[in-house]
């Protein structure tokens, strides 16, 4: 049988050629052929280390893989690269140094350098109190970010089919796309053995096909998927995306970058940043076979979404909320085209209009409906645009208060991306627990990557000690640098 999809009610024939209406950009093979791999981690140093291992077990090239992890831990925590490199026969890693009851601090031992693959992995720590949800954390990624040439990002509890770096390379040369983004939702790590070489559905693979609107108020998928694909012979276009496997060139995290203005949100992640990249060119494409496994199952060690999704955290989040709306022209956004502008790249680019987006995949944003009876799954066409736009171009450009933007301080070959010089922000709002919680980072030994410092200058707060110690000496000075003795009958007398 011929290439298929099965859209959660019937199979559907691929006919129709996905160039048809006009051809992307060629791919450009100038890059090192390094591949950057995500982790973000909550307290999973566990998993996070079984995915490690079969990462570089099951990789061809294993020498060409960078791998960052996002990890937010507790300092008594087993961190991930601490466990993976025990299983290594490197014992020491960290050594736990209680200063009292409820402090920890955190030594890193030399020995951990002679950890096998150490110098290919990168390493960004914070406070598990800290934590702001996976969007937030995934947004770190620039602080560690190379010049490779291709980004992957998947989940701490991801495992991977034999090589699957060169099989995912492949696929995306074959989309002769240099704009192409490799992604589908992942298989069960139970079924690994059914989708792999001699499985009984090897030439299947999941594909997200419904888009529906969420209580929230933003779309989204479901997981695991609701279609599938099956007898691919090159990857095929759609219009869904996940968070759970994406591989791309790393200009994408340059164009489309994870919003960090955007904390505490659990079910608006995948949606908006397909919208985005969306606008800015960049085509989802189904691969021909599974690379990458998730784990469905919730962390054995009890941790979980519970500990930093909260109620206290609702005004926060609500704020959040009203962002992504915004960006994409949702029920309850800001209208204004400054408020949009002002959000800079983390907003829709300029390629591509979001009425086009409508149509593509068969939503209206404005009203609120999802794709449920204009279900289009298979047989999807490329929209073609103008290629001499930049995918960095943003639609709305004329902003008033510009939001802070990314910084990549390790890339230091930016393909489209220009660097914007602007003034420091103020402080992001929080909470007093998320305040007490930053302050005590350094008295645990980690390193707080918040953006935005919620304390005021080192100088401003040495002044008021200055200030509150000379009206102490005043007030001291005055009322007790006289002497007195009690005189007969109670009273007492000055002498």
């Amino acid at each position: 049988m011929g290439p298929r999809v099965h859209d959660g009610k019937n199979w559907v024939d691929i006919t129709v050629d996905a160039n048809s209406d006009g051809k992307p950009p060629a791919p450009s093979e100038d890059g090192d052929g390094k591949i950057f791999v995500v982790i973000p981690s909550f307290r999973d140093g566990k998993r996070c280390a079984d995915t490690l291992e079969s990462l570089f077990d099951n990789a061809a090239d294993p020498d060409n893989i960078i791998v960052g992890i996002i990890e937010q831990n507790a300092p008594e925590d087993q961190f991930c690269l601490e466990v993976y490199c025990a299983r290594k026969g490197i014992a020491k890693h960290y050594k736990r140094q209680t200063i009292r009851k409820d402090v920890t601090k955190l030594i890193a031992e030399p020995e951990r350098l002679q950890c096998p693959r150490f110098n290919q992995i990168r390493q960004l720590a914070f406070h598990n109190r800290s934590a702001k949800g996976p969007l937030y954390a995934r947004a770190m990624t620039r602080k560690i970010l190379g010049n490779e040439e291709f980004c992957m990002q998947v989940d701490s509890h991801s495992s991977f089919r034999k090589d699957w770096d060169k099989l995912a390379k492949e696929d995306w040369k074959t989309t002769n796309n240099e704009f192409a983004v490799i992604s589908h939702v992942p298989a069960k790590q139970g079924e690994q053995v059914e989708h792999e070489d001699g499985g009984a559905q090897q030439m299947e693979v999941p594909r997200q096909c419904l888009t529906k609107f969420q209580d929230n108020g933003v779309p989204n998928y479901l997981a695991p998927g609701d279609g599938k694909a099956a007898d691919l012979t090159t990857p095929l276009l759609g219009n869904t995306w996940s968070a759970g496997f994406s591989f791309a060139k790393c200009h994408l995290e340059e164009s489309a970058p994870y919003d960090p203005f955007a904390p505490y949100i659990m079910g608006g992640e995948q949606f908006p940043r397909y919208a985005r990249m969306w606008t800015r060119g960049y085509d989802v494409y189904t691969p021909t076979r599974s690379l990458v496994f998730h784990s469905y199952q919730p962390n054995p060690d009890g941790h979980g979404m519970n500990e930093w999704y909260r109620q206290r955290r609702e005004r926060i989040r609500s704020r959040s909320l009203l962002r992504i709306k915004t960006s994409l022209g949702l029920k309850d956004g800001d209208t204004s085209d400054t408020a949009k502008a002002n959000m800079g790249i983390y907003g829709v680019g300029k390629r591509r209009t979001l009425d086009q987006f409508n149509d593509y995949v068969g939503i209206n944003l404005a009203a609120g409906t999802g794709n449920s009876l204009n279900l289009q799954c298979a047989n999807l066409k490329f929209v073609p645009y103008n290629a001499d736009i930049s995918p960095t171009d943003n639609l709305y450009d004329n902003p008033n208060d510009l939001d802070t933007q990314p910084e990549f301080p390790m890339r230091t070959n930016l393909q489209y991306y220009e660097q914007v010089d602007q003034a420091i922000a103020p402080p992001l709002e929080l909470d007093f627990s998320e305040q007490e919680a930053l302050a005590g980072l350094g008295k645990q030994g980690m390193t707080p990557t918040t953006e935005k410092y919620p304390f005021p200058p080192a100088s401003t707060m040495l002044t008021l000690w200055f200030m509150g110690l000379a009206l102490w000496c005043v007030f001291f000075m005055n009322s007790g640098g006289k002497k007195s003795r009690r005189m007969k009958g109670g009273g007492v007398k000055n002498v």
